[in-house]
């Protein structure tokens, strides 16, 4: 195929053609790998898409591997797909970092569509600091910059797995001290708006919020401990972070006690009284000097959250709404509207739900609009509330 003659060529093609489509998966399989050395394939592409589809697993993980080796562009959205399933993952990853800088804005763009499964989103940005190129590493920084919740956990937890260290290099290249130290301080600004919610948030119908909200808590304690392991050693913040979740009280004391000795924020004693197992009020108090807080009624609360939106995960937003939802409040009309074309499914399902009830006159006049929503759920919703309205029109 590499160096014959041109009769040995035309008969090692006629040999591969028949390898590729022979019964057996064995041969199938040789037939694949010989294609990796291939220079020429305009007779064999035709079978690709077949090979694609083709019912054995082991054949179509080694024609990814053809893929990237060959630089089959047109055949890259496979590479792609192949993240979505967890039987190919694992080797259109690997198909994917072999392509090195080649790949990465392909996989940025995946990574970066918020309309794409988080689970998908994910393994992109996995892909990129597995790529772990100077440029692969610059574009997990940048996306760092303009990310938050998970996205930004994820891409933190990338990066300071990129080998060599190069990407906690990168990070303070790039942010310096005072840059990573800046997303700390942001992280617990959003920390002090959550913990407000859940002093202002009391009563059963707004348990699962409440629930939510604490999650959020969870996360954000995280990104710091995150973020702090790009400052000082990771060792010792995994230390403290491991006793920090015990529920012993010794354990929690030496988890401040190694924080104690190894931060030099500016922040510090912000953070301690806030990791100290302290009452929610015991933590606003402490949070006060970044963001004084002023309580709320459980209705602006949520309209102060629904604001902050970008910041919430999307169970936590959804949960806004359903929340919203039992008591019955009036929510901002343009809110809703945003809401309603949300990436998630999960949340345009609270929205409708939430309107069915609060306000069915707007939830009539909107239901049309989102007749071909791509979540089967969502789809599911809006066609019974096309055929309940009908219904009582037919009355």
């Amino acid at each position: 195929l590499r160096w014959g003659t041109p009769p040995q060529k035309s008969k090692a093609t006629d040999i591969l053609r028949r390898m590729l489509t022979d019964p057996q998966e064995k041969e199938r399989i040789m037939g694949c790998r010989a294609l990796r050395e291939a220079n020429y394939l305009q007779a064999l592409r035709i079978y690709i898409p077949q090979l694609l589809e083709d019912e054995s697993l082991r054949v179509r993980c080694v024609l990814l591997e053809v893929i990237a080796r060959l630089r089959l562009e047109e055949y890259y959205p496979a590479l792609l797909r192949g993240l979505y399933y967890k039987s190919t993952r694992e080797a259109a990853r690997q198909a994917l970092i072999s392509m090195e800088d080649e790949a990465i804005a392909l996989v940025r763009s995946l990574a970066a569509d918020p309309h794409k499964p988080q689970l998908v989103r994910f393994q992109a940005w996995e892909v990129l600091g597995g790529i772990g190129t100077r440029l692969a590493v610059a574009s997990l920084v940048e996306e760092l910059l303009t990310s938050w919740g998970s996205t930004r956990q994820q891409i933190l937890k990338t990066l300071l797995k990129v080998p060599g260290e190069s990407g906690i290099e990168m990070v303070l290249d790039q942010l310096g001290r005072s840059g990573v130290e800046h997303l700390i301080y942001q992280e617990l600004l959003f920390l002090a708006q959550v913990y407000g919610a859940i002093a202002d948030l009391l009563g059963d119908d707004l348990e699962l919020l409440r629930q939510s909200l604490q999650d959020t808590v969870d996360d954000i304690l995280d990104r710091c401990f995150l973020l702090m392991k790009f400052l000082y050693p990771p060792t010792a913040i995994q230390a403290a972070a491991f006793n920090l979740d015990s529920e012993a009280r010794s354990s929690i004391a030496l988890g401040i006690e190694i924080l104690d000795n190894t931060l030099d924020l500016s922040t510090k004693q912000v953070l301690l009284r806030v990791l100290d197992q302290r009452s929610i009020p015991e933590r606003l108090l402490s949070l006060q000097p970044l963001l004084p807080y002023k309580k709320m009624s459980p209705r602006d609360r949520v309209h102060h959250l629904l604001e902050l939106r970008y910041f919430l995960s999307d169970w936590c937003l959804a949960c806004c709404f359903h929340g919203a939802r039992a008591e019955r409040w009036r929510l901002n009309l343009d809110i809703i509207l945003l809401c309603l074309r949300h990436p998630a499914g999960l949340v345009r399902e609270a929205v409708l739900a939430y309107l069915q009830v609060a306000s069915p006159r707007t939830c009539n006049s909107l239901i049309q609009l989102l007749d071909q929503d791509p979540d089967p759920l969502v789809a599911s919703q809006i066609r019974q509330l096309i055929e309940s309205r009908d219904f009582h029109h037919a009355d």
